[in-house]
Formats: structure tokens, sequence, C-alpha cells
């Protein structure tokens, strides 16, 4: 600026000289023609001045900026991956037992309390065996007292059958002693059955757990008499629950016999129940176009009740100690050649790197992740986002990102 002054100053100073210069020349000139010439002065002097000041204070050209595509990255480990279906549905097949005793007596004891667990065929409760064993006790003797009599007529009929080859007694007799021996045999027969009948009875007098399970009620104390239409007890069976859920048609084809599936019960929060998929019906429903799915859990313990809502996920894939990475980040050239995008970092550059494309190999697909094989090492940096276009080479900025979620679900 102060050179612009200075020039300025310098103009005024030649224009005052050459006025005075030719002061004395311009009197001899017209009042016109002095006009002109003064004013031709006036406009060479603005074109020196602003040639000059175009000369010395040319503007300076803003350098243009060099910009960088900018990417986002992420660090590639080893982790479990696997690939889940999410289902709801409810628990059938725990099965509610009421228990009733097959005669009528009183109640004299039961042998566990409740909420224990039984096995099959233990016996829980008994009834008072007085009357029962009075009546084995008599059949026995009654049945005793007629094999007796029956084994006699046996011995008697033997006698008549050679004392009839003697002709020691007629026909008519030998055949009315067969009848009576006919008779002695229903009778200890009829006895027998008696006795059967009696000691069944006695037998019954045993209440017997069903199967493998828990005792959740006690309905009549003991001490009450009790009839066979009486509930006395309430007896959860232990066993197999399944888990009935319904697959949209479309996705139904995912699903496979023998699929891991991890079931969550809301009235077990904290729990986690596993079983495998067992059915998957042949036919699908008209009105939901959905196909009716079961899942075998154990209960072992009794929790699952029929009717209980349960959530699931069912594993569709899995994989352990492998390298996946984002499906979007490989970039496919036909013919099997897949090319994946590192970042490999400038130390003395900060968030700054040269892009590598690799050439990688692959295996199954989980979610939103590619299973790779062959190509790339624990704890590179690949490319999962991008501004622009990328190339071998290429300069880039770079921010590292949060690792993949390694379990996607495929919600319903």
């Amino acid at each position: 600026m102060n050179i612009l002054i200075k020039l300025k100053e310098k103009i005024v100073y030649i224009v005052q000289f050459v006025i005075q210069y030719f002061n004395n020349t311009l009197l001899k000139f017209s009042f016109r023609k002095k006009l002109i010439i003064i004013s031709g002065l006036i406009i060479i002097v603005l074109i020196l001045f602003v040639g000059a000041k175009k000369i010395f204070f040319k503007p300076k050209v803003k350098e243009k900026e060099e910009t960088l595509t900018k990417v986002k990255v992420t660090r590639i480990s080893k982790g479990d991956f696997s690939q889940k279906y999410a289902v709801m549905g409810t628990i059938k097949g725990a099965v509610e037992n009421d228990l009733r005793f097959e005669v009528e007596g009183v109640i004299l004891k039961y042998n566990y309390k409740e909420g224990a667990r039984i096995d099959k065929g233990k016996v829980i409760a008994y009834l008072d065996t007085k009357d029962a064993m009075a009546k084995v006790s008599y059949s026995k003797s009654r049945f005793e007292s007629e094999k007796a009599a029956y084994f006699s007529g046996q011995q008697r009929l033997k006698v008549y059958e050679e004392l009839f080859k003697l002709k020691a007694i007629s026909e008519s007799k030998l055949i009315e002693t067969k009848y009576e021996v006919e008779a002695l045999r229903q009778r200890m027969e009829t006895a027998l059955a008696e006795l059967e009948l009696a000691q069944s009875n006695l037998s019954k007098t045993n209440l017997y757990s069903p199967s493998n399970g828990i005792l959740a009620e006690i309905v009549v104390q003991p001490g009450e008499f009790v009839t066979p239409q009486d509930v006395v007890a309430k007896f959860v069976s232990i066993g197999d629950a399944k888990f009935e859920v319904e697959i949209p048609e479309k996705d139904v084809g995912q699903i496979k016999i023998g699929m891991k599936t991890k079931v969550f019960c809301d009235a077990y929060p904290d729990k986690e129940f596993t079983g495998v998929v067992s059915e998957i019906a042949p036919t699908v429903k008209e009105k939901t176009r959905t196909v009716v799915v079961k899942i075998s859990l154990p209960n072992e313990e009794g929790l699952l009740r029929s009717g209980m809502f349960a959530r699931g996920d069912i594993l569709l894939s899995e994989t352990s100690n492998t390298i996946a990475v984002l499906s979007d980040s490989i970039v496919s050239l036909g013919e099997g050649t897949k090319l994946l995008p590192l970042l490999k970092p400038i130390p003395e550059k900060q968030n700054q790197g040269i892009v590598e494309l690799r050439h990688i190999k692959t295996g199954d697909t989980i979610g939103k992740l590619t299973i790779v094989t062959d190509g790339v090492e624990e704890g590179e940096l690949y490319i999962s986002e991008t501004t622009g276009e990328l190339s071998d080479g290429l300069l880039v900025e770079y921010i590292i990102e949060q690792e993949q979620s390694p379990n996607p679900t495929l919600n319903q």
C-alpha cells in the first residue's frame, strides 16, 4: 500500500512539472485547445496509474486444496458367528394329572410332600389296608378249601373210573361223579378269581406315580375317606415338552429338523431352555399361510407347563473362531474373483492410509456378514464404508468403526 501512495505522489509531481513546463506554450493556444490537452494528460496519467497497480499488485491466486476420500474402516478379528430366526409360540405337552385311588378307603399317609420329585412307579400315598387285607385272607382261605375239595373229587373220580372198568359201578354213577368234580373245579376257579380280586384291591390301596414327575398339590388330607371318583392330588408329569410356533410360508424353507433352538419363558426370565426342531407340519394353514413347527424341550424339572407363552431363536447356522466381514464391502468381479478393500495406515500422517484391493476367498453368508476363508489376517483394517470410489493405491482419510454384530437375527 505504501508503494502505491509513493507512486501516486510521483505521478502528481510529473503532472505538475509538465503543466509548468508547458505553461508558456499552453498560453499560445485557445481555451478549447488547452482543455483538450489537459484532459489528454489526465487520461494518460490514469492509464499509467491503473497499469502500475496491475503490475505491482497482482492478487494472490488461492492454491487449490486437495480433498481426500473419507472412509470408515473395521478391524478384522476372529469370532463366533451365528444366524438366528426369532419365533414366538406356546408350550405344549407338560401334562398335569389328577390322581385318584381305584378303590375306596381312608387315606393313611403320603410318602412325599408337595413339590417333591417322584420317579415313575413309586408309591405316593396309601389307604388303610385293614379291610383289604381281611378280604385277601378270607379269599385265600376259601380258595384253599375249594382247591382241597377239587383235589379230593379228582381222586374219587379216578377210583370210580377203575370200578367202572371192573363193572363194579354203573355208568350213571361215573357220570354223576364227573359232574360233581366239574362243579368243584368251577367253585375253585371262582374262589381263585375272588382271591386275585382281593389281592388286586389290596395293591390298589397304594397310589403310584404314573411317570417321572412332581407332586404339585395334595387335595385330600390323611384321615379322610375317599372313593374312586375323588381327586386326591395333582401330579405334573416330567418329560419332553413341545414348543409350538408358526413360521410364515415364505420362511419355512430355512427351517430344518434338528436345528438347535434357545427358548425363553416369561415365567422364568433368567433361565434359558435348549431344544431342537423335531417336527415340521407337512401342510400350510390356509387362513394364516403359516406352517406349524414343533421344538422338543427337555423338561426334567417340570418347569415348562402347557399354555405357557415363550420366545425363541432357531439357530440357522453357526461358525466359531472365524473371520467375517460385511458382505457389502466385498467387490465381485465375476468368475469367482472377489476383492476386499483393505487400508494400510500411514504412520507419519494421522488418520490417513493407502487402499489395497486384496484378493480373498469366501465361505457362507450369515446375515449381513460373509465368512472369509483366505486372503486376510486378524488385526488388519478393511473399508466398510466410503464416500467415493476406491482404487488400489488411493490415499484416503479414515476413521475406525465399531465391530460388526456377530449374531444377526432374522425377525418374522
